[in-house]
């Protein structure tokens, strides 16, 4: 469902600690698109001597069978199984980091309204440091956590337990906002009482409709419900 500027997304002064994916929800999700549907590719099938096509099968399977695992989100795992240097490949791509639009003024009414925020991803330290250094996004929130300083990814509730628990989060009232459905799903079954899903991560692709979450197109329309 889709929201409006006439929608009240939730109740902003039940709301004490806000919680951030980064990659698709703070920053667009192109940059790391890019990567891994272009350079990577092209980078696989030079090393092993592949064609373009038969580069991009190989990955895709590879990532399908690992999706929602650590290994998915591991910048080494992905050197060690494609001999590329994943790095290298996000350092030459650094200049496509960019929020989301409105995403920076969001996060500057959130302090302003004294909401605690927390950027939670299941991005590892390497890959979050190559954003932090563009966008100093840790100087933009109250914590940056990643999935893999505890070793399960927010897919897993023993992820939300720590969590909560290891930051003193009440779920009763926090707002969680992602793109990825599956996650989404998490934290709803944990216990987080309020999300918000992006409808369109990746702003050089159109909108998705997220059937089952509230979502929008801009955080324009966030930022207007809580001035």
């Amino acid at each position: 469902m889709n929201v409006n500027r006439n929608h009240i997304l939730v109740p902003w002064d039940t709301i004490d600690t806000v919680l951030l994916d980064m990659d698709g929800t703070l920053l667009d999700l192109n940059y790391d698109n890019q990567i891994f549907s272009h350079l990577l590719p092209t980078a696989f099938a030079d090393y092993h001597s592949l064609t373009l096509e038969e580069a991009r099968l190989r990955l895709n399977d590879h990532m399908s069978k690992l999706k929602g695992t650590m290994d998915f989100y591991r910048l080494d795992y992905w050197h060690d199984a494609t001999k590329v240097d994943i790095l290298a490949l996000h350092e030459r791509a650094a200049e496509l980091i960019r929020f989301l639009p409105g995403a920076e003024a969001f996060l500057e009414m959130l302090s302003k309204r004294g909401k605690r925020v927390l950027i939670v991803t299941n991005a590892d330290r390497q890959s979050f440091a190559i954003k932090d250094k563009a966008l100093q996004l840790t100087t933009r929130v109250n914590q940056v956590i990643s999935s893999h300083d505890f070793g399960s990814p927010k897919e897993d509730n023993a992820f939300w337990v720590w969590l909560t628990e290891q930051f003193d989060i009440n779920p009763k009232t926090t707002l969680f906002v992602d793109d990825t459905p599956r996650v989404l799903r998490a934290a709803e079954v944990f216990g987080i009482a309020y999300s918000l899903a992006v409808a369109q991560p990746d702003q050089k692709r159109p909108p998705r409709d997220m059937q089952d979450w509230t979502s929008f197109n801009h955080y324009d329309q966030l930022i207007a419900e809580l001035g």
